[in-house]
C-alpha cells in the first residue's frame, strides 16, 4: 500500500498536466500513488494521461462525466485514495523534489496530521518568489479564523482526518483551502516547512483568482459559515475586517449593492474607527 496518495484534480489542462505529474514522480520520496482526477475534461488530457501511465503504473486516472468543480473532483480521489497521507497538487503548479519527503519528515518529527508549507509564486515576468507564507503551527484555529489559511498544493494530511471533517465542503466557490484549514484546525494541531516545497503558477487566465465576482463570493460564503466561530474565537473586529475585505472584493467585481451591505457589516460589527467609517462613508456615497 502507497503511504501517500497525491490527488490531482484537473480540467482541460492538457497543455500543464504533464508537468504536474513528472513533479510527483520526481520526488526523493516514492512509495506513492498519484490519483487524477478528470473533472470533465473536453480537450486532450485523457490521452496525455493514458501516455503517462503506460510509463508508471503507480497514476490513477478518474474521470468525471460532468464538470463538478475542483473540490468534487479532490473528493473523489480522496475516497479513493490508499494511501495513509493525502497530499494535493493542482494541474497548473509543481512540486519541488523534496516536496514530500520534507513535509513527511515534520510528520514524524512532530507527531502532526496536518503539515503545510512556504512555496514559490510565479507571475506573469516569470520570475519565482517566496509568497511568505506565516510560518503557523501548533493549534492555529484562531488565526486561521482571522485570516485567511495555507493553499491546497502546500498541505499534506491524513485520510483519517479528512474523513473526520466529512471531507471538503463541495458548495464553497473559492477560497476551498481556507474553510478546509478552518475545519481541520479545530481538531489538529499543524505543522510547517519554512522552505519551498511548490511552484504556485499564476500566469495562467483561467486561474480562479482572477475570477473577482466568484473570488468575493467564496469568500463571504467562508464569513457566513463561520461567522459564530469568529465571534467566539477571534472577535468582532475580527469579522469587520473580513466584511471590509469582502467589500473591496465586491468593489473590483463592480457589485454596488454587496460593496453596501458589506460595509455596513463591518461598520455594525467594530464601529469604533474613525478611518474605518470614513471610508465606508465614501464607499457608500460613491456607489
Amino acid at each position: 500500500m502507497s503511504l501517500v496518495s497525491v490527488v490531482i484534480p484537473t480540467y482541460n489542462r492538457g497543455k500543464s498536466i504533464e508537468r504536474a505529474v513528472q513533479s510527483v514522480l520526481a520526488q526523493t520520496y516514492q512509495d506513492l500513488e498519484v490519483i487524477i482526477v478528470d473533472d470533465g475534461s473536453t480537450d486532450d488530457t485523457s490521452g496525455i494521461v493514458a501516455a503517462l501511465i503506460e510509463k508508471d503504473q503507480r497514476i490513477r486516472y478518474l474521470q468525471h462525466d460532468t464538470n463538478r468543480g475542483a473540490q468534487a473532483a479532490r473528493n473523489t480521489g480522496i475516497r479513493a485514495a490508499r494511501g495513509e497521507w493525502i497530499a494535493f497538487l493542482d494541474s497548473d503548479d509543481w512540486w519541488l523534489p523534496h516536496s514530500l519527503e520534507t513535509r513527511l519528515a515534520v510528520t514524524k518529527e512532530n507527531g502532526v496530521r496536518v503539515v503545510h508549507s512556504e512555496c514559490y509564486v510565479t507571475r506573469e515576468d516569470d520570475n519565482m518568489k517566496p509568497f511568505g507564507v506565516p510560518p503557523l503551527a501548533g493549534w492555529i484555529y484562531r488565526h486561521v479564523l482571522a485570516h485567511p489559511g495555507p493553499v491546497f498544493p502546500a498541505l499534506l494530511v491524513a485520510k483519517e482526518a479528512l474523513e473526520k471533517i466529512d471531507y471538503l465542503d463541495e458548495r464553497i466557490v473559492s477560497w476551498q483551502e481556507w474553510d478546509t484549514a478552518i475545519r481541520l484546525a479545530k481538531h489538529y494541531p499543524f505543522g510547517f516547512v519554512a522552505e519551498p516545497t511548490f511552484v504556485y503558477d499564476c500566469r495562467g487566465t483561467d486561474t480562479l483568482s482572477k475570477n473577482i465576482l466568484r473570488d468575493a463570493l467564496g469568500y463571504e460564503q467562508i464569513v457566513r459559515k463561520h461567522i459564530l466561530a469568529i465571534l467566539l474565537h477571534a472577535g468582532p473586529r475580527a469579522l469587520a475586517w473580513h466584511y471590509q475585505s469582502v467589500a473591496s472584493r465586491y468593489q473590483m467585481a463592480g457589485d454596488q449593492r454587496a460593496v453596501q451591505r458589506c460595509t455596513l457589516l463591518a461598520l455594525l460589527w467594530w464601529p469604533f474607527r474613525p478611518r474605518a467609517i470614513l471610508r465606508g462613508l465614501r464607499r457608500l456615497l460613491s456607489s
